[in-house]
């Protein structure tokens, strides 16, 4: 079972716009993959924001926000919370109420918390992006949608499938109608809901969600790519739990 996919969708990280020499110090490291280097580099333009701009600069908080993101990429999470944090703090200060760029941090906290395996804490950051997602783009934008696909993900991880089911079910519904059948993402949303059937036992269902996850797949990226002999992986796996149920 270890080897079966799941797609998990992150929302991006609150970045307005990059400043700074240490700021394309940290982007050239981050090309490289050398996150700890890009961190390093945040870090120092960190310093440099607090002292020339002030600790409530919009400049501030995007190298509270990119240090958070490095931290988290590193494995170290209590310091990414730590700076997700206190760019939240900020953001409250000196943004409106309901202002997307604290949904964005909202959700970076949730997915910190759920790599913590914190999964009540996450999904409190999750509703709480959710819900400004809702007041500013209506209920049925692409947003939420990654964001329902988040929520699922955690209740997967609790072993709540019905409830991993519902909010997957709701990330699929909005894709379909905003981004069309044929999209990656709503082949996605089908895979989630295919494997969240096979964690249920519920064979038949699983393999008509992953048939139509594979069927989108093999025409945007071919037979032999990767997503898509994963996915003809899981579909095998599931046939063969048939045959021996």
């Amino acid at each position: 079972m270890k080897n079966i996919l799941f797609g998990i969708i992150l929302l991006g990280i609150t970045f307005l716009y990059a400043h700074g020499p240490n700021h394309n110090l940290a982007e050239e490291a981050k090309k490289r993959g050398d996150y700890k280097s890009a961190l390093k580099h945040t870090l120092k333009q960190l310093e440099e924001d607090l002292n020339t701009f002030g600790k409530n600069a919009k400049e501030t908080i995007i190298s509270y926000s990119k240090a958070g993101y490095y931290a988290e990429k590193i494995g170290k999470y209590q310091e990414a919370l730590e700076y997700n944090f206190k760019a939240l703090r900020v953001q409250k200060k000196v943004s409106k109420k309901n202002d997307k760029t604290i949904a964005k941090t909202y959700n970076n906290i949730g997915g910190i918390y759920s790599k913590l395996k914190q999964y009540e804490d996450a999904l409190e950051y999750y509703f709480k992006s959710l819900h400004i997602q809702k007041i500013i783009f209506g209920d049925n934008h692409r947003t939420a949608a990654i964001t329902y696909n988040n929520i699922a993900g955690v209740y997967r991880k609790q072993k709540k499938y019905n409830k991993a089911l519902e909010y997957y079910t709701k990330s699929l519904e909005i894709r379909e109608e905003t981004l069309g059948n044929d999209h990656y993402s709503t082949a996605l949303s089908h895979s989630n809901i295919g494997l969240i059937y096979l964690q249920q036992k519920k064979y038949q269902k699983a393999l008509d969600e992953l048939e139509k996850t594979l069927t989108v797949q093999e025409k945007m990226f071919g037979k032999d790519h990767s997503f898509t002999k994963k996915t003809r992986r899981n579909i095998l796996y599931v046939k063969k739990k048939m045959t021996i149920k």
